[in-house]
């Protein structure tokens, strides 16, 4: 019998058996011996895993309520308590069906259910998913060091974030999280999965032991917190064609292996061999790169503006310059004695990377609300004058540039002398056309699909929004080791020649570094561009604008002008129900982005009132959004500096880790061990530092500037 009859024959037996949900030591495990394990494709070997997803889940109590105090500022702060796991269900699905939903109170009861099913299942690994498998982890970390020994293998974005482990005995635990990129709740709803997150069915303030009773609601809200997941899981694998060993770990997985395989048609590896940087262009390009611009005009922090304030979003906007811009595309040259002017006069040509060295660098206009120069990137700054971590003025400054950076630096500053030194350049040309045409073709299924299929519009959404991702991605990324005794986590930070040239010569390398450097700078001058059509710029946020008295012909103006750079390209507007959709241009949408006041506090802090429907909206980094304006009761003078966002309110809660050597039972019996207690979470409204700008046009001071500075 081929393996397709079995498993028509399996799936036909499982899908005549009613799924339930089932207490843990109740349910006949040898119904697991029918799961299908399948061969890995393509790896070489033996090695087989089990054909069915599974995802784990676990909910927690404090031992009791948390005591707190007031600090010196008269803020409260929390003493953090044991919490302990006091349910956990897991939930299979397989051929399709949801099979059964596994449910219990202790950890000690979840390791044997694994043991269990892994003992029943018949293929070499089995892969549990958690939705924050962050969370989850620390709970029962000790319990499965305990029971399968170290892990074999972990990978960690950061310090307490593994996004996959993996055990000797096949046992791997991957987070969906990450995958998704966004809450269950959300995921579950976006891709209209059969069963949702069960909200508000489960009191989170309510002190429970491990032998506490689960009500009705309890138990839907614990199932349903799997069953959602591994739906979810299924819809993703199937709009992906993969199976759920080969799923990618993270929401920029997704348009990697796509990437990989139209550059391997097109002998993308080649290409970018011919263009790669050296290990010291390599570290010098991360000096050049400067990430997103975030900003708030300082004249008007703190001020509550009364009048139409519109804001401006860019439509994809780094999927945009990745069609419409041209970008190095070949191995970069020094060159000698080269000048800002004549670097600034060869710029559609080519593309130049070198360090700016200035000499009193100020702003040409002292009152210009939007500085350029970051003082983060600079590599040496003396007697900055900052706002918001811009600089306004400073008796000497260099930084790491590009040609597009250095554009919009030389049009916003003077300075008393410069020179560019360590300049490097590179023939400019569009990116290679299968890269533009795939992004294209995502630009396109994320506009059709729109308002239709749900799992498809969230897949191409991902896909076009990850893209930028893998070009900025470092050629050699940090390792996060946890110490598995201590739960602690070591940060190493990976450095080396070697290391840096075995990831060039990966077959599967496509994507030179430089060009994820280009495309944040030509985002970033966009900005600067549809900035100048505003009678006032009050803020920005990457690929956003915000402010009053807008030049609407200038905007339309900038358009047209996005739209000719992608005619010059090949690329025009996706048509869909008789309207135009072009990637890259500026759009106002009245409903949503006009305000009848705004107010603001510095990056990241700011609220408005909604022109049409009167609300209060805030974006302040660290509250949530919704909650939060609702803290504000409807009136933005409340928005100021000491205003506290209470935790309780809000809903925030910060994470307080407690490890222990070993784990124990408490005296009521629960089992307990490492845990993280979630406490309410109080934020401050500050905002930016005022800066006395007026002196920029009548202070003297004295500086001493040796000549090697500028060597």
């Amino acid at each position: 019998m081929t393996y397709k009859e079995l498993y028509a024959i399996r799936a036909e037996e499982f899908k005549q058996r009613p799924y339930a949900l089932v207490r843990w030591n109740r349910y006949a495990y040898s119904t697991l011996d029918r799961i299908m394990y399948r061969k890995k494709a393509g790896r070489g070997g033996n090695e087989t895993y089990n054909d069915c997803i599974i995802m784990a889940d676990t909910e927690t109590s404090k031992a009791k309520v948390n005591e707190w105090y007031y600090d010196k500022k008269l803020r409260i702060k929390y003493v953090p308590v044991d919490n302990y796991v006091v349910a956990w269900t897991l939930s299979i699905r397989a051929f399709d069906t949801n099979i059964v939903t596994l449910y219990g109170h202790r950890p000690s009861e979840f390791i044997t259910c694994l043991q269990r099913i892994m003992r029943h299942m018949k293929g070499n690994e089995t892969y549990i998913y958690f939705h924050n498998l962050s969370y989850d982890w620390v709970f029962l970390r000790r319990f499965l060091l305990d029971a399968f020994g170290v892990p074999k293998k972990q990978l960690n974005t950061k310090p307490h974030y593994p996004i996959m482990i993996k055990w000797g005995c096949g046992l791997i635990l991957r987070d969906s999280l990450i995958l998704a990129q966004r809450s269950l709740e959300k995921w579950a709803a976006d891709l209209d999965v059969e069963h949702k997150k069960a909200v508000g069915k489960w009191d989170y303030e309510k002190i429970r032991t491990q032998r506490s009773h689960f009500t009705r609601d309890e138990l839907e809200y614990i199932e349903h917190d799997t069953l959602a997941g591994v739906e979810c899981l299924q819809k993703t694998m199937d709009t992906l064609g993969k199976s759920i060993y080969s799923m990618p770990y993270t929401a920029t997985g997704i348009p990697r292996e796509d990437v990989q395989k139209l550059a391997k048609q097109n002998r993308g590896h080649d290409r970018f061999l011919r263009q790669a940087l050296t290990y010291e262009q390599y570290l010098r390009m991360e000096w050049v790169y400067h990430g997103g611009y975030v900003h708030g005009n300082r004249h008007h922090i703190d001020e509550l503006i009364k009048r139409e304030v519109m804001g401006f979003d860019f439509a994809s906007s780094y999927p945009y310059v990745m069609l419409a811009f041209k970008y190095p595309m070949e191995k970069f040259t020094p060159i000698k004695d080269c000048t800002l002017s004549e670097i600034l006069a060869k710029k559609e040509t080519y593309a130049f990377a070198f360090c700016l060295k200035m000499i009193r660098p100020r702003l040409r206009d002292p009152l210009y609300p939007m500085p350029a120069l970051q003082l983060s990137k600079c590599l040496k700054v003396i007697n900055p004058v900052v706002d918001n971590g811009r600089i306004l003025a400073a008796d000497y400054a260099e930084i790491m540039l590009n040609e597009t950076d250095a554009e919009i630096i030389a049009r916003l500053y003077t300075w008393e002398e410069h020179r560019c030194t360590a300049v490097e350049f590179a023939k400019k040309d569009y990116l290679p056309r299968w890269l533009t045409d795939y992004v294209y073709k995502l630009f396109i299924g994320k506009t059709n699909l729109k308002g239709g299929d749900l799992v498809l519009y969230t897949i191409a959404k991902a896909k076009l929004n990850s893209i930028y991702g893998l070009l900025v991605q470092k050629s050699i990324r940090p390792e996060v080791i946890e110490d598995y005794d201590t739960g602690e986590h070591v940060t190493l930070e990976l450095q080396g020649e070697e290391l840096y040239n075995k990831y060039v010569q990966r077959y599967n390398t496509v994507l030179p570094y430089q060009w994820g450097v280009w495309v944040t700078s030509y985002a970033f001058s966009n900005l600067f561009w549809l900035g100048a059509c505003r009678g006032t710029w009050l803020y920005s946020d990457t690929d956003s604008c915000y402010g009053y008295d807008w030049d609407l012909e200038k905007v339309n103006a900038y358009n047209e002008d996005c739209k000719r750079r992608l005619r010059e390209n090949g690329y025009g507007p996706v048509i869909r129900n008789g309207r135009e959709y072009w990637l890259g241009v500026a759009e106002h949408d009245p409903e949503e982005d006009t305000y009848t006041e705004f107010k603001m506090m510095g990056a990241k802090r700011y609220a408005t009132r909604n022109a049409a429907t009167g609300k209060l909206k805030i974006t302040v980094a660290g509250v949530p959004k919704k909650s939060g304006a609702l803290c504000l009761k409807d009136d933005l003078a409340n928005f100021k500096p000491g205003f506290i966002f209470s935790g309780s309110e809000t809903g925030k809660k910060t994470h307080m880790y407690i490890f222990r050597p070993e784990a124990w039972k408490d005296e009521a019996g629960n089992e307990c061990a490492d845990s993280v207690d979630l406490v309410p979470c109080d934020y401050l409204l500050d905002r930016v530092d005022k800066v006395d700008f007026e002196w920029l046009e009548t202070e003297e001071t004295e500086i001493q500037i040796y000549e090697e500075l500028l060597l």
